[in-house]
């Protein structure tokens, strides 16, 4: 399925597990640009309690639903937790009452893997393995958002590689080649509301005044969000479908939080604001595709992997390591990969460079 378009359409038939339920009916009124050919685009809103909807009904996924059937896509939220086919409504500040997909994978308390020692938590890798839920979900989008509790309890040695992990354990189970990930920051945290909840820093919050402290804690909030955006970027470059999201740009934990970790009302509709545009952006720009028109210099380097100017056994080597999964390609080696033209890389295109270098000999 071509995710970077507007999609719409109507889901004839709701799909049920045995193990996970995964029920993903699109429940979208919207009548906008109905085609039964086309398939409506399936999100996993994925994460903690956040993402669950702590102090508010089910928190930002309901404005992210509402947000995104406004802009005219159809999209299907899918999860491990469903609504069983009955549609939530809600009604906002404003007295708009509006019908929502609530299914999602969302765990209150959950870290980022399974840890133990100063405090338990189970993880999000567990659950998305030990459900399968990825393969049964089978997301066009995941919407991902995890690693506050990990902070809250003190998990912060190796954080980054915990969370590279669980990404790839996603990206192994996604079945198609224009799945994506997207990847967010977590939200700063009202440290001094909620400082008792911090037992688990010992010697680190006993030696220092609880205003330093906070600053302490949101040092590591704002190290764990840079890594985010180097890993994303680290991934991208490997040639891996993932995307950096910034929740933390648009919540002010001064006027956003209710408890001092979870967002209130406000910073729900702010989140559900800030992923709908992201994903209407997505959804809404095509990808570069080939033409006819294309130029014989533009032909030539078809073929040219590593982009050195040649075409050799090299640049074939290149792709195969990538198709292996052993070696990663540069967003902007894509099109030269691409012998086919079809916006994605497979054995096919393995095939074509092997005859063209056979050729040129």
């Amino acid at each position: 399925m071509q995710l970077r378009k507007m999609f719409s359409g109507i889901l004839t038939a709701a799909v049920s597990f045995t193990a996970v339920l995964c029920i993903g009916q699109n429940r979208s009124d919207n009548p906008v640009r109905v085609s039964a050919a086309e398939e409506p685009v399936k999100i996993m809103a994925l994460g903690d309690s956040i993402t669950d909807g702590y102090f508010g009904t089910d928190g930002y996924r309901k404005y992210f639903y509402h947000n995104m059937t406004e802009m005219g896509h159809d999209i299907d939220m899918v999860g491990a937790k469903d609504y069983s086919g009955w549609n939530p409504s809600y009604t906002d500040s404003n007295g708009v009452t509006f019908e929502y997909d609530g299914d999602h994978s969302g765990y209150s308390g959950y870290a980022i893997q399974y840890m133990t020692g100063t405090e338990t938590r189970q993880g999000l890798l567990e659950t998305v393995q030990s459900t399968d839920m990825i393969k049964k979900c089978d997301p066009d989008i995941v919407l991902l958002q995890i690693g506050t509790n990990d902070i809250l309890s003190n998990y912060n040695e190796g954080i980054i590689d915990r969370l590279e992990n669980l990404v790839n354990v996603i990206l192994e189970d996604m079945n198609d080649s224009d799945d994506v990930v997207f990847v967010s920051t977590i939200p700063y945290m009202d440290v001094l509301m909620v400082y008792d909840w911090f037992w688990s820093y010992g010697e680190v919050k006993s030696d220092n005044s609880q205003e330093d402290f906070a600053k302490i804690v949101h040092g590591y909030v704002d190290s764990y969000n840079d890594q985010i955006k180097q890993m994303v970027t680290e991934m991208q470059t490997q040639g891996k479908p993932v995307k950096f999201a910034d929740i933390n740009s648009v919540i002010d934990p001064s006027t956003d939080l209710q408890d001092g970790i979870h967002p209130n009302e406000t910073g729900y509709q702010k989140m559900g604001t800030y992923w709908s545009n992201l994903v209407d952006d997505y959804l809404s720009t095509e990808p570069e595709t080939t033409t006819e028109e294309t130029t014989s210099a533009d032909k030539y380097k078809k073929g040219d992997v590593n982009t050195d100017g040649e075409i050799n056994v090299s640049d074939l080597i290149v792709l195969q390591k990538y198709l292996l999964k052993k070696g990663g390609i540069l967003p902007e080696q894509t099109y030269y990969a691409d012998m086919d033209n079809n916006n994605m890389l497979n054995i096919f295109d393995s095939i074509q460079l092997k005859r063209l270098l056979i050729l040129n000999e």
